[in-house]
């Protein structure tokens, strides 16, 4: 990892003293400056397209066209065995994640800092494309962004692992197009274990909380015989 790429609460202490302005997580490059433009129209068009019925547009020649974009852009791409490859000589999940990935279309995305009490925080407001329940975030979206954040949050914290046991307990209704604030920190832990808590919530009111337990291990990193990663949840 480079200097400009460190996220560590304890190298900022050092750095910063007891108190700092939140650090966000650094910025990665993308392997091509066309990639994030791409992928920022996606975004608008999946924004655009939720909730279109009865909308009243004619959709008839924007399918097409759209189905043009999409056969123009499989015939190039190699399959996705390959780019899974690819993707881990390069930035691995960091860029291509589902949360906070800038190469993701589904991610929203999600952009988080750490804070100097050790917790990492994000505040993010989600559309209609994330709704569960009548105006609401769908409750599967909150455990995918706090499970994320939580790996976050433990690397922040000098910890690393994957998940084994979650659970969640949705206080009240978690608002669409509303400011919502996430924060994940490191509860406790004793060697391979580490125990993360999380919140959400909508202004002042608590929305979700979480817990999560996380253990050090490995996974065989596509591509690369022989070669085991430690990294979980995007952290890296």
């Amino acid at each position: 990892m480079r200097d400009d790429e460190l996220f560590s609460f304890e190298d900022a202490r050092q750095r910063l003293g007891e108190s700092f302005d939140p650090l966000p997580v650094p910025a990665i490059p993308p392997a091509d400056p066309d990639l994030d433009r791409v992928v920022v129209e996606l975004r608008r068009l999946r924004d655009a397209s939720a909730a279109l019925a009865m909308s009243e547009v004619e959709l008839g020649d924007i399918a097409d066209r759209l189905g043009e974009v999409a056969s123009l852009l499989e015939s190039r791409v190699a399959g996705p065995a390959d780019r899974l490859e690819t993707m881990w000589k390069g930035a691995g999940t960091r860029r291509s994640n589902p949360v906070s990935g800038p190469e993701n279309p589904i991610a929203p995305p999600v952009d988080f800092v750490g804070c100097d009490d050790g917790s990492v925080m994000a505040t993010v407001t989600l559309g209609p494309a994330y709704q569960g329940p009548p105006g609401c975030v769908h409750g599967g979206i909150s455990a995918l962004i706090i499970d994320h954040m939580m790996g976050l949050a433990n690397h922040w914290g000098g910890r690393y692992g994957m998940t084994a046991h979650y659970e969640l307990d949705y206080r009240s209704p978690t608002p669409l197009l509303q400011p919502l604030t996430f924060r994940c920190w490191v509860h406790e832990v004793d060697g391979r274990k580490t125990w993360t808590h999380g919140t959400i919530h909508a202004g002042d009111r608590l929305c979700v909380e979480a817990r999560g337990l996380f253990l050090e291990a490995s996974v065989p990193v596509p591509g690369q015989p022989g070669t085991r990663s430690t990294v979980a949840d995007g952290s890296q």
